[in-house]
């Protein structure tokens, strides 16, 4: 004879249902990384450090192979004193003066970067040194783009 299914036993086999899966799926978390535990670059530039200053989505924005480029990048200085950086390829170097306790985009006018001279042409990438008296310098190979869409009026006016 089977017992008779009255609505109380339903819900309680419900709700054993209801743990038991959610049990099984938590379980899948264990042994699954979390992808926000891993920093990566999510645009098309790339991330470096120069002791605590951050460099951040940096790219050179160029029209050739051998012309100028611009770096564009947004910068996070941390600390309670201002901070020169220097931006330099094998043929070229250039500076940006990053303010205490700030953040600046190296795309604006008024702090845009040019380096006279990159050997790579768009969509190639290029060894990069950022660099600050204080802590040393920090090499990372960066994407060239070239100055459309996002990065239109970025290209350099310079040859």
């Amino acid at each position: 004879m089977t017992a008779a299914r009255t609505p109380r036993t339903r819900a309680v086999a419900a709700l054993a249902a209801l743990a038991a899966s959610t049990s099984l799926l938590g379980g899948c978390q264990l042994i699954s990384p979390r992808q926000t535990d891993k920093m990566y670059d999510a645009g098309d530039g790339v991330s470096v450090d120069v002791g605590e200053i951050q460099v951040r989505n940096l790219v050179v924005v160029g029209t050739k192979a051998g012309g100028a480029g611009t770096v564009s990048a947004a910068v996070g200085n941390p600390t309670g004193e201002a901070v020169t950086l220097t931006f330099s390829t094998a043929e070229a170097n250039a500076t940006a003066q990053i303010p205490a306790h700030s953040t600046v985009d190296l795309s604006k006018s008024d702090t845009k970067v040019v380096l006279s001279k990159v050997d790579q042409a768009p969509g190639d990438m290029t060894q990069l040194s950022v660099s600050s008296v204080a802590s040393g310098q920090s090499p990372v190979l960066v994407p060239v783009v070239p100055g459309t869409g996002y990065y239109e009026g970025l290209a350099p006016t310079t040859p």
